[in-house]
């Protein structure tokens, strides 16, 4: 089955070429000077570039002017030339936060991120806004290959196995985040990491995910996870071997730690998640292993056994495939996300008592998770939209009546938004009901885990176009539950979680023009007038210097590890 017979049958678009932005920080109408000149002073700081030596700007002008406009490649040095020589990244959780203070003058213009060329003629809806000038959007730029040839390996001793894996402490940053944006491509300690991934391995066979925790947080993981336990399941495969990470403690999962590193597989270039950096992310993984082929896996390694599927390997990508080819393995997937059993009775009692029986009746749980962060700042990806509160409420207004004893269950990132607009229906928190992670697994930091658990008990469940909360309708086992999504275009629709695609991508096939003028449209439907604003002023310009600083990261690395594996 050929890439392209997989997205006719998911009716899938090709992913956007464009990255992510900012995980969090404050809202302002455009970007100081100030600002920028720290993400390019980490640029070249971080990627090892020398200002001082000339082959290595020159490589750094390469790599940007060979897709960017020469505006850009200008602003950029400029801003670096000038920029601070280091910064203290640990000590900055957010490096993109704005005051009074800030000279506004000094700012990025926006003309200065937009491509050169006369915008095509276009009409817009009637409630939509048309720029003046086209929206810049980031172009693929894919690390090149770096030709080597790897010496052949002696024959590696290994050390004794490592005891199963400890639950870790959760990472609430996303690998987007300022705080990470420099560990892309990042992996875990390996047992034995004298061995090379090309040396021959014996023993039974298995699959490992050395980046696993670093392309996304809890609902990213538990498809990562998801796709290697079904994949091993599938095709015969002994073992898996994780890093440890906060489902193990969650869960009570005992894979071992990764032992060795191995050969490098990849999700199929083309595939969809949310993120925006997934087709330079496979490049990345692909020229960092030179002189072997790295395989890529698409969903119909989930069809059937294969005994000739690829086996003792290292496993990398989203797995945000359409859920009709999990569905087979809906009682293993729901068995393996069970949660222990000390901790699932905890929750189910104060669950049951505190809200289903609350007050000593039954009432049927309406459940709502809301993103109102991060998604306003990414409006120029295929998932990123923000779907505003009034969707809900309309939806609330059509439902409510329909059911037995409705009480209004919510889940936010913004919960005192959503507490104050849904202050009509009564809603409650999982702290109004006391539902807190116990004291003996304080240490995973799983704060997230009340309000995920919570939504699989629900009888009816209206989610975010999140893995989220989209995972924990998979999860969630109610009788007769029922569940809808925000789309951005029919705004709260039914969906099953079980056959369809897990988040909502818009089609990023269209002419630059053209999608830029459906990315404001969407924007101003669901942020309003001043979204709008704020995106065009600050979002989209942020949006490529940000793609920049991640692109020559991923280059550098892919750099690194190709002269790594010769050395």
């Amino acid at each position: 089955m050929d890439n392209t017979t997989l997205l006719t049958k998911r009716s899938r678009p090709d992913a956007p070429a464009v990255l992510d932005p900012r995980s969090k920080r404050h809202q302002s109408s455009s970007p100081s000077a100030h600002h920028v000149a720290e993400l390019c002073a980490l640029l070249l700081e971080k990627v090892g570039v020398n200002v001082s030596a000339t082959t290595d700007v020159h490589a750094l002008n390469k790599i940007i002017s060979a897709e960017y406009s020469p505006r850009v490649v200008e602003l950029l040095h400029s801003i670096a030339s000038t920029a601070p020589k280091s910064h203290p990244l640990d000590a900055a959780s957010d490096l993109t936060e704005t005051s009074d203070e800030e000279d506004f003058d000094a700012v990025v213009p926006f003309d200065a991120l937009l491509p050169t060329r006369p915008p095509r003629t276009r009409t817009l809806k009637s409630d939509a806004v048309v720029p003046a000038s086209p929206v810049h959007t980031v172009p693929s730029l894919a690390p090149r290959p770096i030709v080597v040839h790897p010496p052949t390996p002696a024959a590696p001793k290994v050390l004794p196995s490592a005891p199963p894996t400890t639950a870790a402490a959760y990472k609430k940053e996303t690998e987007i985040a300022i705080s990470r944006i420099f560990d892309l491509g990042k992996t875990a300690s390996v047992l034995n990491p004298h061995i090379p991934a090309t040396a021959p391995y014996h023993g039974p066979s298995v699959v490992t995910m050395t980046g696993f925790g670093e392309l996304g947080r809890f609902g990213n993981q538990l498809m990562q996870y998801m796709f290697l336990k079904c994949y091993a399941e599938n095709n015969a495969i002994s073992e898996i071997q994780v890093p440890a990470w906060v489902g193990a403690g969650l869960f009570g999962l005992t894979d071992r730690p990764v032992q060795r590193a191995l050969p490098a597989v990849v999700e199929f270039k083309g595939t969809l998640a949310n993120s925006t950096f997934t087709d330079d992310f496979i490049d990345y993984v692909k020229n960092s292993r030179t002189g072997t082929h790295v395989a890529e896996l698409t969903p119909d390694s989930l069809d059937g056994p294969n005994l000739d599927s690829p086996r003792n390997v290292d496993i990398w990508g989203w797995f945000q495939w359409h859920t009709s080819y999990f569905a087979n393995f809906k009682p293993l997937i729901q068995r393996t996300f069970a949660p222990v059993p000390a901790l699932k009775a905890h929750c189910e009692f104060v669950f049951e008592n505190n809200l289903r029986f609350r007050n000593g009746v039954k009432h049927t749980v309406v459940g709502l998770h809301l993103r109102l962060g991060d998604y306003q700042n990414i409006a120029a990806s295929s998932f990123g939209y923000c779907a505003p509160t009034t969707w809900y409420l309309e939806w609330l207004e059509k439902i409510w009546p329909t059911l037995d004893n409705p009480i209004l269950f919510v889940a936010s990132d913004d919960l005192g938004s959503v507490l104050r607009d849904f202050a009509a229906y009564n809603p409650v928190t999982a702290d109004d009901i006391g539902l807190q992670v116990p004291s003996d697994m304080k240490h995973l930091k799983a704060g997230f885990f009340p309000d995920w658990w919570s939504l699989t008990q629900c009888d009816v469940l209206a989610i975010s176009n999140s893995t989220f909360s989209f995972s924990a309708c998979m999860m969630n086992q109610q009788p007769g539950a029922r569940f809808y999504r925000a789309h951005f275009k029919d705004r709260i629709i039914p969906v099953d979680p079980w056959n369809a695609d897990v988040i909502v991508h818009r089609d990023m096939r269209k002419a630059g023009f053209s999608a830029a003028l459906e990315t404001l449209q969407v924007v101003y439907n669901t942020q309003g007038s001043s979204g709008l604003a704020r995106n065009l002023l600050y979002e989209l310009p942020y949006y490529g210097i940000r793609a920049a600083v991640m692109k020559a990261v991923l280059w550098r690395q892919a750099n690194r590890n190709a002269v790594r594996a010769v050395a």
